[in-house]
């Protein structure tokens, strides 16, 4: 097939196009992209089609015409193939078919105008997904991150989390509307950048972000007393160790931590896993969560705020589920999570109620698990008058269910 399409990089503005790259769009057909990039070219004769909404849809449109043989050219942002558009095109019409120039990026326009070199930078793109864990992760391991912004996840808004995740920063870079007459540079401090606004399109390159607290270490059945917790809405230590060694986790895996309560047991099982995603649907312990990663800097963990089983619906794809909190929805939430797995699956599910037992042990078998019940029985020693004594635990009864290899 001809190259029939091409994704030409637009630069921080029209100035950064070459004489080449000029010349191809004088002899397109058809001319996609923005309106900002399309007012560039109020001259020319080509049809002009504007990206709005959904890029599948536009590309949808496009197929009646690259069929019919007209030369297309789509205007990118920056490069095409950094954070851009260039891999849906390619993908969706094959890369014979493609022709892609690349052009500046706004990463390298904005450490150019700092003067610094960028190969060993951090980059993180917030379109469409806001920060994460992984954004708190690129940014402290990396002494300089450029973060590409957009209306929603604007400059102060990205600063403002950052400054509730217990994040310092030397110096906060704000670039507003790169390669046009109403350029902008700003250098400030996290916390002036999170009471200001800022024209789009912008973006951020932040320096020397820090932890204001450094992060305690996370060890194994550690003390409840180590974390932000709900009065006695905490797994006990001594099941936390028997739970983590019955989910058996991996370093590859994704764990998902089910009505997580303090998030104790996702804080210590992120030590051994890819990625956690904890759930827990009431509001104060959510932020108890939150605290616990911030103390715990454990940055590939997450929490989603919601009702089980909607609440799991975005996240990705488990290779463990722990259950810790299920109530009258446990089969339920027992199905959601097992239609979610693989064929070699493991579930733990913890409970102190009879009737949650049953419920675990037969939704489990019903999905295709072998199971085990593990009865759990603690006595902790406290301290009496001039002596010791053994005081009780709630037992505790511990559902693994394997199915396949696990």
């Amino acid at each position: 097939m001809n190259q029939t399409i091409t994704v030409m990089g637009f630069g921080l503005s029209e100035k950064d196009l070459s004489p080449s790259s000029l010349a191809i769009l004088s002899d397109a057909d058809v001319i996609v992209g923005g309106k900002r990039h399309l007012g560039a070219f109020p001259d020319t004769s080509a049809e002009k089609v504007v990206i709005e909404g959904k890029m599948s849809v536009v590309l949808d449109r496009l197929e009646g015409k690259v069929a019919e043989g007209r030369k297309v050219v789509i205007l990118a942002s920056g490069d095409p193939l950094y954070y851009g558009i260039g891999s849906l095109v390619t993908k969706r019409f094959g890369s014979k078919a493609v022709r892609v120039i690349p052009n500046v990026s706004a990463v390298a326009g904005a450490f150019s105008r700092l003067g610094l070199s960028w190969h060993d930078a951090g980059v993180v793109s917030l379109h469409g997904r806001g920060a994460t864990a992984e954004t708190l992760k690129a940014l402290l391991s990396h002494e300089k991150t450029a973060l590409f912004t957009d209306p929603k996840n604007s400059p102060d808004t990205v600063a403002a989390w950052l400054l509730e995740q217990g994040v310092t920063a030397r110096a906060c870079h704000v670039f507003e509307a790169m390669g046009t007459p109403e350029e902008k540079h700003t250098e400030s401090t996290l916390e002036l950048t999170a009471g200001r606004s800022f024209t789009g399109p912008n973006m951020m390159v932040i320096l020397g972000a820090t932890l204001a607290e450094p992060p305690l270490p996370i060890g194994l059945g550690m003390p409840s007393e180590s974390f932000a917790h709900q009065r006695g809405m905490i797994t006990k230590p001594e099941v936390r160790a028997v739970t983590l060694a019955k989910l058996g986790l991996k370093s590859h895996q994704v764990l998902w931590d089910l009505g997580a309560g303090s998030g104790s047991v996702s804080i210590e099982a992120s030590r051994f896993v890819n990625k956690v995603c904890a759930v827990e649907q009431k509001p104060e312990r959510v932020a108890d969560i939150q605290a616990n990663i911030r103390r715990f800097g454990a940055l590939n963990m997450t929490v989603t705020e919601g009702a089980l089983p909607d609440a799991a619906r975005d996240l990705p794809d488990p290779d463990v589920v722990f259950i810790g909190g299920g109530g009258k929805d446990l089969d339920a939430i027992i199905r959601m999570a097992s239609d979610r797995m693989g064929d070699n699956a493991r579930m733990v599910v913890n409970t102190v109620l009879l009737q949650s037992l049953g419920t675990a042990v037969t939704t489990l078998e019903d999905e295709g698990f072998g199971v085990e019940v593990f009865h759990l029985t603690a006595s902790v020693s406290t301290t009496v008058a001039w002596d010791m004594m053994l005081k009780g635990t709630n037992p505790v009864f511990i559902v693994t269910g394997i199915r396949g290899e696990g």
